[in-house]
């Protein structure tokens, strides 16, 4: 079944005393008449299109729709009409879809996301192997040897490259 989108349509209540409901009516294509396809509403004054019009089913034409007000006779007032300013018609479905088998697929690893001035930002993670820190320390030791006073490279940790993260903000 189709959708349409759904529309409020709304009207002041009639002065009269005698009223105990509404009558909607409409026609596609040609003005709307009391012979009009139509729906008894009830004691309101707003009604949500199509939900609470049974049997509204436009066809895809201009819509024009005409409200009455009913007394506990079952006399209507004059047929107070206008023009739909929007479409009740719906697209035409997609024609033959169906699914194919693929013998062959190709596995693409996204690329970070990064600009192109950003710069590489030292991540450092704790816990580094035991290997990895045995590397930290022979470098150290060849620093030592150097004479070399920096000895931040000396802790045990790891040392990856990461973008777009702040200085602030390295683990």
């Amino acid at each position: 079944m189709a959708k349409i989108k759904k529309r409020k349509l709304r009207w002041k209540a009639s002065a009269s005393q005698q009223v105990v409901g509404y009558r909607l009516y409409w026609a596609e294509g040609e003005a709307v008449t009391y012979n009009a396809s139509f729906v008894a509403l009830g004691n309101v004054t707003e009604v949500v299109l199509p939900d609470d019009a049974d049997g509204f089913c436009p066809k895809g034409g201009p819509v024009e729709f005409g409200v009455t007000a009913v007394d506990e006779l079952g006399n209507e007032s004059d047929l107070v009409t206008f023009e739909a300013p929007y479409q009740f018609n719906i697209p035409l479905p997609p024609e033959e879809v169906w699914i194919e088998s693929l013998d062959d697929f190709q596995a693409q690893e996204d690329e970070p996301d990064v600009d192109a001035s950003s710069e590489p930002i030292a991540l450092f993670i704790k816990g580094a192997s035991h290997r990895e820190k045995e590397e930290v320390q022979a470098q150290s030791d060849l620093r030592d040897e150097e004479n070399d006073d920096d000895r931040e490279d000396a802790k045990p940790y790891k040392t990856v490259q990461h973008y777009g993260v702040p200085e602030g903000d390295r683990i």
